[in-house]
């Protein structure tokens, strides 16, 4: 979701928020080429609380809800704001329980259109310079609420859906297996993560054909490309919830693993290892500027609250997952493309915030931010 663009070097109602940083405040942190970093704040499901914030890194300003900021107080963004990707200078902002994609114009973020016919829309990528790509969940016929996200368990039509960006029509539609996630290209192939079940969709972009599905392990999530040209997966495990949906029934529940493959050659040669525990769940994976350290959250299953995990692409064991590199509650991860800084979001749903850590995992400082911190982009 770390895709860099232009913005305007400053927008109207600046807000800047008190930070806190720690004794190493004095020390100059590197330049970033990121002027601003949007801030995806998910909201509390069933109002239409879900906003964007921007924060400039350099004068320290966080500006909370910049779409209602450049569209009147009468236009939200809706309902559990999902995700937020860059493509041909326009911003797509994945509204989940509202059902859409709201297309804002970069750098000013005013809307310029809306993207309808989804059901429970997840991650957006483009393909090209005319198509994108939208993960859902499909149409709901049963399904609980855990920690503010709607959990389809049954009767669910999962898949993509294809988008006209310059209508912002959905043209089409791709099947794939059950819970689609996020979304990656790599090699010239589009990898998607079914979280419902333990395969990738790989698809042609050019012909938006599926051509493989590689087994992984149970629930994956997320990917990340290192500087080898290797896609990493990393895959949660599949939860088990108690019957009465209280708790998590960890006798069936099964542990996170991480997958390394060629993506081009996705089928063979992938390696595989299955971290030592099930009692908490790896997701969101990401990877930092030089492409050899891998960082994720690793989660308890019902809250989705965790600290931060490292690891190297050359370690030869995986990380106890107990024992976090950024110990906290964390709901949302980001690395800054060009510094390397940690980005976490909290997921209180009443008074969240950012938090800034060093590549070393010191922290930097923290800003208030809206509900449900999921996830940053950063812009040049």
């Amino acid at each position: 979701m770390k895709i860099t663009n232009s913005l305007l070097a400053s927008l109207l109602l600046t807000l800047p928020l008190l930070n806190s940083c720690t004794p190493k405040e004095d020390e100059k942190l590197p330049e970033p080429a990121a002027s601003r970093v949007f801030v995806v704040n998910e909201g509390l499901f069933g109002s239409n609380s879900g906003t964007v914030s921007r924060f400039d890194p350099t004068a320290k300003t966080v500006t909370p809800d910049l779409f209602q900021s450049v569209n009147g107080t009468g236009r939200t963004l809706g309902d559990v704001v999902q995700n937020l990707a860059v493509a041909g200078g326009r911003g797509y902002v994945v509204v989940n329980n509202s059902n859409k994609i709201e297309a804002v114009s970069l750098p000013d973020f005013r809307s310029v259109g809306v993207v309808r016919g989804l059901h429970s829309p997840r991650y957006f990528l483009a393909v090209s310079a005319t198509r994108g790509y939208v993960t859902q969940w499909g149409r709901d016929t049963s399904s609980v609420v855990r920690n503010n996200r709607r959990v389809p368990i049954a009767g669910v039509r999962a898949g993509i859906k294809i988008i006209d960006l310059a209508t912002n029509a959905v043209t089409d539609s791709i099947a794939t297996g059950p819970l689609p996630e996020r979304l990656t290209l790599a090699g010239g192939r589009v990898f998607v993560a079914n979280s419902g079940g333990n395969t990738l969709t790989v698809i042609d972009p050019a012909t938006n054909r599926v051509t493989a599905t590689v087994p992984v392990g149970d629930a994956p999530n997320s990917f990340a490309l290192d500087k080898n040209a290797r896609l990493w997966v990393l895959c949660g495990g599949q939860v088990q919830y108690s019957a009465n949906n209280t708790g998590i029934d960890y006798a069936t529940t099964t542990p996170g693993s991480l997958y390394s493959l060629d993506p081009g050659n996705p089928t063979a040669g992938a390696t595989a290892r299955t971290f030592a525990s099930n009692r908490l769940v790896p997701t969101d994976l990401q990877i930092n500027p030089i492409r050899d350290q891998l960082y994720f959250r690793a989660i308890d299953g019902f809250s989705y609250l965790g600290g931060v995990c490292r690891l190297g692409i050359a370690d030869a064991t995986l990380p106890d997952l107990s024992m976090p590199f950024i110990t906290g509650l964390f709901y949302g991860l980001g690395i800054d493309p060009s510094t390397g800084v940690i980005y976490a979001g909290t997921g209180n749903f009443a008074a969240d915030k950012f938090v800034r850590h060093r590549p070393d995992g010191t922290k930097i400082d923290e800003y208030g931010a809206g509900l449900g911190v999921n996830g940053f982009v950063f812009f040049e």
